[in-house]
């Protein structure tokens, strides 16, 4: 994993600029991203950067920008199946100067042109530049795991990995982007056009690739989910044996390293799926060389007494003695959280939605103290098998939908059962969930942004300027657009997240869910393959028997990697919460009427108002501005 930049100057009659400095200053920028080694390139109009995290063939061989006859490189990531499609390629007549996945890159390029993208297993943002035909080809993988962002003007083409880098260019001005504000305080929602929270600043979405020639930019989808395929099998052993081949092949592939690997251990099924994974190998291999005989596993951890919804030990507990893995804990804290968020908004590049990445970012911290610089972690999963919990109810309104009676009566007294919970609250709870999203229309979108009394603290013109953000409804299955929506809209920001904290510390993560033979075959199963019996994960749970420890395979509830957010915000963030809120920088961003803010202020710091979320997103958005915008 790395960092890429690059500059493409696109008028003759521009401003001369030394592009060697720029790019060398937004190479300079991602040094977390790739501390092993940097290097230019520099050839009339462009000029390419990347700072290289070593991986794989960890020699000078690997160095980037790599050159390939006319075609050079700058990327980031990993092709896990390159050994495969490098010796299709040798068939082919292709010759090899290195051991590298970078160079299988240029080859297949050379040899299919942009189909190459059908042939790779991976993660990637990448850049080709074909000095003869002076073209310049980028891609992102399909689900979107390695970023690329770009500038674009008469003038010039910019792109890198993190928006810092683009700023770091002399030319481009840190602006806010009020519709992406408004999505963020409003609607909660982050990640999910290719707008960018600074102006001016775009993202290339996964599963698209551009190509920038005679100074026009044209960007394609090459990838997306297919909602007319169908998997239909006789018997559940039939999914169950073609769900545990694929997941088992996808860790098998993300094994491949030349540096030290470990794993995230929450507790859940996810994590637990990987780490139990691991282990399978481990048993069959005796060692595993980037491994060794016992796996590392990384936690966060908390005082049971103090936050006993957040500590999983018990959970990890069965996880490690059933495997034998040796086991690093961290115990992140509010007072920590306070004196770090602004470095960790500065390597996010945005404002974040709750406090859980803090708990990902200390994680990962403690993997890179321990010398692991690659982990494998569970995302993914809860998107593609309806792992969050309010996916029930969206899936008891499609059973209703179908007329299906039965199966509804069924899942919702097994529902109840396994929950301790009415099926009344589940509707309550998933008519919030569309309500709060703005997923069900535009009266429940209305609604939802007025219902709220704290919300009268934003300007009346303000806050009804933009609209909520695009229902994606691409099938007549309720349950199954959920999915899609929580896939292309839920889903990236958690990877931005994963992505950002483990280049902070200069880790590549990786992540076996999101293999897209995996990713694929999940989509297209039957709904009662995800949910059934009350429980989510369905043919997971049961393609995993004799992997997963029977109390995590068994397990019911969900936390992930939580922090005890409300307790921090009462009785850690209360002092920076009124710095915030009560500064005149604050009131000076043109959101809020200060009046009716301050009223509504005291009543939050009073107790009177609980929404919590709210008032966090509202302190990390002046944070975020403080950071990149004064």
């Amino acid at each position: 994993m790395c960092g890429i930049v690059g500059i493409i100057k696109l008028n003759q009659k521009s401003e001369i600029r030394n592009q060697k400095e720029d790019i060398k200053r937004m190479t300079d920028t991602l040094e977390h991203r790739g501390p092993d080694d940097e290097g230019i390139f520099v050839e009339q109009n462009i000029a390419l950067g990347h700072r290289r995290l070593s991986i794989l063939d960890i020699s000078k061989a690997g160095h980037q920008p790599m050159f390939y006859g006319d075609l050079v490189i700058v990327y980031n990531g990993e092709i896990y199946n390159y050994l495969e499609i490098r010796a299709e390629l040798i068939q082919k007549g292709h010759k090899f100067s290195s051991q590298s996945d970078t160079e299988v890159i240029l080859a297949s390029y050379k040899e299919w042109g942009e189909k190459c993208l059908a042939k790779f297993n991976g993660m990637w943002a990448l850049v080709i530049y074909d000095r003869k035909k002076k073209t310049l080809f980028g891609a992102r993988d399909r689900m979107g795991v390695k970023p690329f962002y770009y500038y674009i003007n008469q003038d010039r083409f910019i792109f890198a990995s993190e928006i810092k880098a683009i700023l770091a260019h002399p030319e481009v001005k840190s602006k806010p982007n009020d519709k992406i504000v408004w999505d963020f305080l409003i609607c909660s929602t982050v990640d999910h056009s290719t707008e960018t929270f600074f102006e001016g600043v775009s993202e290339l979405r996964g599963g698209h690739y551009f190509i920038l020639k005679n100074k026009k930019l044209h960007i394609e989808r090459y990838w997306d989910l297919d909602h007319k395929k169908t998997t239909h099998f006789p018997l559940d052993q039939d999914y169950q044996e073609q769900f545990r081949q694929l997941f088992l092949d996808s860790v098998r592939l993300r094994l491949r390293s030349d540096v030290p690997i470990g794993t995230c251990l929450s507790g859940g099924l996810d994590s637990s799926a990987i780490v139990g994974t691991v282990n399978y190998f481990l048993q069959q291999a005796g060692k595993i060389k980037q491994i060794g005989k016992w796996q590392k596993t990384f936690s966060a951890c908390y005082d049971p007494k103090k936050y006993p919804n957040c500590d999983e030990r018990r959970y990890i507990k069965e996880v490690i003695k059933k495997t034998q893995a040796h086991s690093y804990d961290v115990f992140p804290s509010a007072q920590k959280l306070t004196q770090e968020i602004k470095e960790l908004i500065w390597h996010q590049d945005y404002p974040f939605l709750s406090t859980s990445i803090y708990a990902q970012w200390n994680v990962f911290r403690l993997a890179s103290e321990n010398k692991v610089k690659v982990i494998l972690d569970g995302q993914g999963a809860d998107e593609l098998l309806a792992g969050y919990h309010h996916f029930f109810g969206v899936y008891f309104v499609e059973l209703l939908r179908e007329l299906n009676f039965w199966r509804f009566s069924q899942e919702a007294h097994a529902y109840s059962k396994n929950h301790q919970q009415s099926v009344f609250s589940i509707f309550r709870h998933l008519f919030m969930i569309l309500a709060s999203r703005g997923i069900a229309g535009n009266i429940l979108s209305h609604f939802a942004k007025n219902r709220w009394a704290e919300y009268d603290l934003f300007l009346p013109a303000w806050r009804k300027k933009y609209r909520n953000p695009s229902l994606l409804m691409p099938t007549k299955n309720i349950f199954k657009n959920s999915l899609y929506y929580n896939f292309k809209i839920g889903l990236p920001s958690l990877l931005r997240y994963e992505d950002r904290n483990s280049m902070a510390f200069s880790i590549e993560s990786r992540v076996p869910f999101l293999d897209y033979r995996l990713v694929e075959f999940l989509y297209s199963l039957p709904d009662d393959q995800k949910i059934r019996h009350g429980a989510t994960k369905y043919i997971m749970r049961q393609a995993l028997k004799g992997i997963l420890p029977e109390k995590i395979r068994k397990r019911q509830d969900k936390i992930g990697f939580a922090t005890p957010e409300e307790i921090w915000m009462k009785q850690n963030f209360h002092q920076e919460f009124k710095k915030i809120f009560r500064s005149d920088r604050f009131f000076a961003r043109g959101y809020f009427q200060k009046n009716k803010a301050e009223k509504i202020f005291d009543e939050f710091f009073a107790g009177k108002i609980k929404n919590y979320a709210l008032f966090w997103r509202l302190y990390c958005l002046e944070i975020w501005f403080q950071t990149f915008i004064d």
